[in-house]
């Protein structure tokens, strides 16, 4: 979403609602799911080449679980504001760049599935949520870390 610096001049403040997709963000971790991400806000003119952006970001992210790589939908509600200085003979104040940093900064560190989640296996790679694997999980110590099976 842009928005012409000329008519930002002739308002004080201005109102926004708009919808963005995947394809509209570069830098994320998750995905947007298809219903998209609605942004509303205002853009309010401070001085000649400083404006106040203030939006609300609603939408379901969707990240890979940190365990198994299952998709997990996380609902999302950011608020965010930001001061946008403007160089002399730009004639365009895009959003997109702000709301993509809004959403980069909130991301999660790490998104579980279900908190008891089981992950994969580390020898055959068999998601351990949905079934059982016949791997012997015993023999798989390093023998110099032998030693730290006894203070267990």
């Amino acid at each position: 979403m842009n928005f012409e610096i000329n008519k930002l001049l002739q308002d004080e403040i201005i109102p926004f609602e708009f919808v963005a997709n995947n394809t509209d963000f570069n830098e994320i971790e998750g995905e947007v799911d298809e219903n998209g991400a609605l942004i509303r806000g205002t853009i309010e003119k401070l001085s000649r080449d400083t404006f106040l952006v203030r939006f609300t970001i609603e939408m379901t992210m969707i990240y890979p679980c940190a365990r198994c790589l299952e998709p997990t939908p996380v609902d999302c509600c950011y608020e965010y504001s930001d001061t946008v200085m403007v160089d002399d003979g730009v004639t365009i104040l895009e959003l997109l760049p702000i709301v993509e940093e809004c959403v980069y900064i909130n991301e999660p560190f790490r998104v579980l599935c279900h908190e008891d989640c089981a992950g994969l296996c580390p020898k055959c790679g068999v998601n351990l949520n949905h079934e059982q694997c016949d791997c012997d999980k015993s023999g798989d110590v390093d023998p110099r870390f032998e030693v730290l099976k006894n203070l267990l």
